[in-house]
């Protein structure tokens, strides 16, 4: 009987993970999607440090000299060794790709290989960088296996995040689309969820008393559901056209919606991974469903802020107050979809 497979993906990891002395992760091959002759993997990668001495597997599958799919870090400049099995050898595919990763930089990998197609794709940053082809189309066959998927093997200088297993060989438009759709660019439109409470940063029309001309809204905390009109953010409030804006008041620094005829300082915020340790985190961009801190910069860097006390209408106070590294700094970014509108 013909065996059908249906396309199936998980995600294995989805917040930043930073691979230490003894951090692993291992996944039963029977909890992965069920392949049949094709896969593929996407991540996002940011190394600390280059290896000097030893290969840092990324992930591999299998035991006992399998390779399907395996990604390593070649010692010293970080460039990538590429790898499979297959009928004849049980380590072949790409010997190195990529002149180096940079250090502190999230990269997007991809990983795609197919029997019936008979090659191997890798893909860095949603670009096609690099294949190895089967040369004997007849007999010539990738070897998978059931064994279990170890992440972060050997890994131990760096982060992991956004870790996709799929059941099929992604197309190169696939690819590109599973790079760009996590990433926050400029213009995209977002909503932002306080993680202790559930809440969608959010403004409704309420004035601020003491704003200029009626001008001010402020912005609090309301419903677990995101509304459209009027939690969507550029850091532009969507329904009003109103800038996110501070400044500080005797009792601390309150966020505002607010209109003017162009921008000054207040309107500046930084937006940098949530870390508890108040580590800054340089990245290059922020993706889809991270955990951020909103600092801003003209009330002495101080963090978004929000708790669970509430208003007599359910919606609970938002201000400004710590560093970013307190719970209550903690926001989730949601990028939200064009045709949703």
């Amino acid at each position: 009987m013909k065996r059908f497979v249906v396309k199936e993906w998980a995600e294995l990891i989805s917040d930043p993970i930073n691979f230490k002395e003894q951090t692993q992760l291992i996944f039963d091959h029977a909890d992965l999607p069920v392949v049949k002759d094709e896969l593929s993997l996407t991540l996002r990668l940011k190394i600390q440090s280059h290896n000097s001495f030893h290969w840092a597997v990324i992930f591999g599958k299998g035991t006992e000299g399998s390779r399907t799919p395996r990604l390593e870090l070649i010692p010293n400049k970080s460039s990538f060794h590429v790898r499979f099995s297959s009928n004849w050898s049980d380590n072949v595919g790409i010997q190195e790709v990529w002149d180096g990763l940079l250090l502190d930089r999230w990269y997007h990998l991809a990983y795609t290989i197919s029997d019936s197609e008979k090659r191997l794709d890798f893909y860095i940053d949603g670009k096609w960088v690099g294949f190895d082809c089967i040369p004997n189309i007849k007999t010539g066959k990738v070897v998978f296996n059931d064994g279990p998927l170890y992440i972060g093997q050997t890994f131990k200088n760096g982060d992991i995040s956004n870790f996709r297993y799929f059941n099929w060989r992604l197309s190169a438009d696939e690819v590109k689309e599973d790079s760009l759709n996590t990433q926050i660019t400029y213009g995209s439109k977002v909503a932002f969820v306080h993680v202790p409470t559930g809440k969608y940063l959010s403004t409704k029309g309420i004035k601020y008393d003491y704003g200029q001309l009626g001008q001010q809204h402020m912005v609090v905390g309301t419903g677990r559901k995101i509304d459209l009109k009027n939690d969507l953010l550029k850091l532009m409030h969507q329904a009003t056209g109103g800038i996110l804006h501070s400044h500080v008041i005797s009792c601390g620094s309150t966020p505002l919606m607010k209109h003017q005829q162009g921008r000054n300082g207040d309107d500046d915020w930084l937006i940098q991974r949530y870390n508890s340790i108040y580590s800054k985190d340089d990245s290059v961009y922020v993706c889809n469903n991270d955990m951020i801190s909103l600092i801003h910069f003209n009330s002495n860097n101080t963090a978004l802020y929000s708790h669970p006390i509430l208003f007599g209408d359910g919606s609970q106070e938002v201000s400004c107050h710590g560093n970013g590294n307190d719970e209550n700094n903690k926001w989730r970014i949601e990028l939200v979809d064009d045709s949703e509108l």
